[in-house]
């Protein structure tokens, strides 16, 4: 309840800041992502389950302050496997699960806002809300950490007309180590509907 609660704060925020020549941009994307570094050691494999809303308040179509909201979810099946947890010890396939929630304010900028090829670089940051699950039989051990993220991106939105468009991009995303849980890495790829605004 809390998420949502945040969520509504910046996005109140978001509409109070007063700038001239403003427009919106929303995005709504499918975000398959590949866990990198450390997150690869507990889970390797590419998912396609991954999603994410953005909203971005635009000055002058060129730059804009705005909030990413999504979810990575990650899964592998491990055989042949030794958990140990305290005094007790298991032996056999493990199933795990990694679930990243990134909640973030961000900053976009814009290329060729006029022309409807526009390449963009935009930067995130936030806190992400993390499930890490290992599954063994009647065994099961979860982690459940709160970490700050940062997320860079590099993309580009085709404007199919006033009011559409389609994006692609590739995002990094960085959590930072505290003492539940360890750094997370993945690098995303998103490829979205973009509902513009853009004030002529």
């Amino acid at each position: 309840m809390k998420i949502y609660i945040y969520l509504s704060v910046i996005l109140l925020g978001l509409y109070s800041i007063p700038a001239a020549g403003q427009g919106s941009m929303i995005q709504l994307n499918f975000a398959p992502a590949l866990p990198v570094g450390k997150t690869a050691d507990f889970t390797k494999n590419f998912t396609g389950r991954g999603a994410n809303f953005e909203f971005y308040k635009m000055n002058e179509n060129q730059t804009g302050y705005g909030v990413e909201f999504g979810t990575m979810n990650f899964f592998e099946k491990v055989p042949d496997q030794l958990f140990e947890s305290g005094s007790a010890s298991l032996h056999g396939t493990q199933y795990r699960y990694l679930k990243i929630t990134p909640i973030m304010g961000s900053f976009i900028y814009v290329f060729n806002a006029t022309k409807p090829f526009k390449p963009f670089v935009a930067f995130g940051a936030g806190a992400a809300i993390n499930t890490q699950t290992v599954s063994m039989g009647i065994f099961v051990d979860k982690t459940e950490s709160r970490q700050f993220i940062i997320r860079p991106e590099l993309g580009a939105i085709y404007q199919l007309s006033d009011y559409v468009g389609i994006k692609l991009s590739s995002k990094y995303y960085q959590t930072f180590e505290n003492n539940s849980m360890r750094a997370q890495s993945m690098l995303g790829f998103n490829l979205g509907f973009v509902m513009l605004n853009f004030n002529k």
